[in-house]
């Protein structure tokens, strides 16, 4: 071998290794999702059956109490981000500069 081809020989690898050093420096594997509990929600025990009619009624009356405080619930925090924009729009009308 002549001393230009060991040069390029060299040369060549230098750069496979400069690639290879690159790509296992700057290559990282995507992370593992870590597990995600679901949504703890209450659990729905329903009512013993009973054969009764009357616990029937009670049941459903009682799950439409429960949705209704939830969605009251609701309403109540739309009220309270409107009053709070109220307040806020009326905050900037507190102060009368002419009286300064």
């Amino acid at each position: 071998m002549t001393t230009q081809n060991k040069v390029i020989a060299l040369v060549i690898v230098v750069i496979v290794v400069a690639v290879l050093v690159a790509i296992f420096a700057f290559y990282s594997p995507a992370p593992k999702p870590s597990p995600i509990s679901p949504i703890e929600e209450e659990e729905i025990v329903p009512p013993p059956a009973t054969g009764n009619i009357d616990d029937v009624v009670d049941a459903l009356l009682k799950e439409l109490l429960d949705e209704g405080a939830v969605l009251t619930e609701g309403e109540n925090d739309a009220a309270l981000i409107t009053t709070d924009s109220q307040e806020v729009g009326d905050f900037g009308q507190s102060i009368n500069e002419s009286e300064l």
